[in-house]
């Protein structure tokens, strides 16, 4: 043998000997068992706020910032009929309309009270339901 050949058998024989030790080190692995989730848990009421909402409304969802805070939800109730609720739920307390506009299938209304801004978007779907989002503000 000559000298260049022993470096390379040694490399080769200590390279099978690391790949040997990495397959048997990671073939015993086993990751921790997580515990499963037989449970959802999710909001149970859509009324978690001052704001008014129709009795068939199920939330979609919310967003809020430290200034405002904003709700969607689905309703099988007309939009023009909506709009209707909205406009006297808040004249009744005493809310200022600000703005109010009317497109083919959505309704934008604001009021306004107390340095706060209510904006309610009111629009039809296809499917004869509702999409509406109101969005709270503090000025």
């Amino acid at each position: 043998m000559s000298k260049k050949t022993l470096p390379i058998i040694l490399s080769f024989a200590l390279l099978i000997g690391l790949f040997t030790f990495t397959y048997i080190y990671f073939s015993k692995y086993s990751p921790k068992v997580l515990k499963k989730i037989t449970e959802v848990k999710g909001l149970s009421s859509i009324y978690t706020d001052d704001v008014p909402y129709p009795r068939d409304a199920v939330k979609i969802g919310t967003n809020q910032t430290p200034t405002s805070r904003q709700t969607t939800f689905r309703t099988e109730t007309p939009y023009q009929d909506i709009a209707v609720f909205y406009k006297n739920s808040y004249t009744e307390k005493r809310w200022r309309s600000v703005s109010e506009k009317i497109t083919d299938s959505t309704i934008i209304m604001s009021y306004q009270k107390e340095g706060e801004v209510v904006t309610i978007v009111i629009t039809e779907e296809g499917d004869n339901s509702t999409i509406v989002s109101i969005e709270k503000t503090k000025d």
